[in-house]
């Protein structure tokens, strides 16, 4: 039976599963991109919903750049790939409120990105060396090494996880500003650093390399914990920018097809800057409009956008205007999955991350164990212990324990990062009594370790195990 007008908010759920109902069509079928899937009127019969429906699940797509609408002959919804820079925006919009901190953005960045210079001084071909090369030499915020590091990592998930955290740390960071400026003799030293890092890249060092990135990105802390002292002190006494200020700095123009991104971005730095209120009302449209001095045409694109991500929504009616969110961890963690099934990720490159990710969580939960704030989360890994011994082993139940080791870390990147890896790891484990009590009992060797402080031995079962899976999955396939 179809369904028939909604009001707005259940309409909008129902858009968000007829989206994720055609996500999983295009998967099922090899995202073949430039097929069509049908014309509006063939879809809305097929998922059995609305026009309103229909469409909203539509524009989902089109931003998140799954699908989009063509118009003409032979036209009707058209598979397209996925984009990396909004799956990437969404990220970043989740950390920017949860306000993770420099240590946990560090923590992270070190992991992934060590791990991705050991795998480029290990892979790197002519072909990356030049681009690797000078892109050291003239390192900027839109193009920085690390990305291009990932890249001669040759590691698809490295290529997509790097880059966003380089978000993350912009947001951290703010907008730049002549005060922050690294000044002739420590930037000096930082071209140095990077052009020493690609060397030992290009000479296939794997252990200088580490060692010079690790460095580098401990400085790197440093420098941003500063700044943000700066800017924190500044705050007390500089009133803050108006919205169309923040527009006009940040670059944007009336002419630019990024412009609906760059008001998204501001929107949601102002909601960072005013504690991200969740339930609040910023303003409705025309006030908005005229505040960023833009075309409502715009300010709706930045709404799809900020919607998509989960930072705010219009609400209607008397009092109705744009709302604030608390973003959805859950969002997230979808949003980067279905984009490592679009690029047909291989499991080896999949547990490669997944190894150096996990390996960290659970040293770092093993040192916080200990902590009274750490009670919830070690209570999360005696549940999931415990759910695994009653529960019919299944790909779910086996993760279950993977992510609450990572929450007790401390490190929502850790965890969220585990949390996509292990959704995307192809694993269909065997469902036999024998192998569900193995699983379960190396699980709760794992875990004992973990839970008593003993670090060490924590990171030694964690890479045996994760191993183990890494061979059984590529002796199944």
């Amino acid at each position: 039976m179809r369904e028939e007008a909604a009001p707005a908010e259940p309409r909008r759920k129902l858009a968000e599963q007829v989206a994720r109902r055609i996500e999983d069509d295009i998967i099922d079928r090899g995202w073949p991109v430039g097929e069509a899937l049908g014309a509006e009127a063939e879809l809305i019969e097929r998922y059995g919903v609305s026009r309103a429906a229909i469409r909203e699940a539509i524009s989902i797509l089109e931003y998140k750049q799954v699908a989009a609408m063509r118009r003409g002959r032979g036209g009707g919804l058209v598979v397209r790939a996925p984009a990396g820079a909004a799956v990437a925006e969404s990220v970043a919009a989740f950390f920017h409120f949860a306000d993770v901190s420099v240590d946990e953005l560090y923590e992270a960045r070190i992991t992934l990105e060590v791990l991705a210079a050991q795998l480029a001084a290990r892979r790197i071909g002519e072909g990356d060396i030049a681009h690797l090369r000078d892109v050291a030499a003239t390192d900027t915020v839109a193009r920085p090494l690390s990305v291009a590091i990932a890249r001669a990592s040759a590691n698809p998930v490295l290529s997509i996880f790097i880059p966003t955290l380089t978000r993350v740390t912009g947001v951290l960071a703010g907008p730049p500003a002549d005060d922050y400026d690294l000044g002739e003799s420590s930037s000096a030293e930082r071209s140095r650093a990077l052009r020493a890092i690609a060397e030992a890249i290009v000479s296939g060092d794997e252990v200088k390399a580490e060692r010079r990135v690790r460095s580098h990105l401990q400085g790197e802390r440093t420098w941003l914990l500063g700044v943000r002292e700066a800017r924190t002190a500044g705050r007390a006494v500089a009133p803050p920018l108006s919205l169309a200020e923040q527009l006009a700095e940040a670059g944007a123009d009336s002419a630019s097809a990024k412009l609906p991104e760059k008001v998204a971005l501001i929107v949601r730095q102002e909601i960072h800057r005013l504690g991200w209120p969740t339930g609040d009302v910023l303003g409705n449209e025309p006030t908005l409009c005229e505040e960023l001095g833009v075309s409502r045409a715009v300010f709706r694109e930045a709404v799809r956008i900020l919607e998509h991500n989960g930072v705010a929504r219009m609400r209607q009616g008397p009092g109705g205007g744009l709302m604030v969110l608390a973003p959805d961890p859950a969002r997230v963690v979808e949003a980067l999955a279905l984009y490592l099934r679009y690029l047909k990720v291989k499991s080896t490159d999949l547990f490669e991350v997944r190894t150096a990710v996990e390996l960290k969580a659970v040293e770092l939960a093993a040192a916080r164990a200990a902590e009274p704030a750490a009670a919830e989360q070690r209570q999360e890994v005696v549940a999931a212990l415990r759910h695994e011994r009653v529960a019919e082993v299944r790909h779910r139940a086996h993760a279950d324990l993977h992510v609450a080791l990572s929450r007790l870390s401390g490190n929502r990147l850790l965890t969220l990062f585990t949390a996509v890896l292990a959704a995307t790891t192809p694993l269909r484990l065997p469902g036999n009594d024998e192998y569900r009590e193995r699983s379960a009992a190396i699980h709760e060797q794992i875990a004992d370790a973990a839970l008593t402080g003993d670090a060490s031995l924590a990171r030694h079962r964690m890479a045996r195990h994760l191993d183990a899976l890494s061979g059984w999955l590529r002796d199944s396939l």
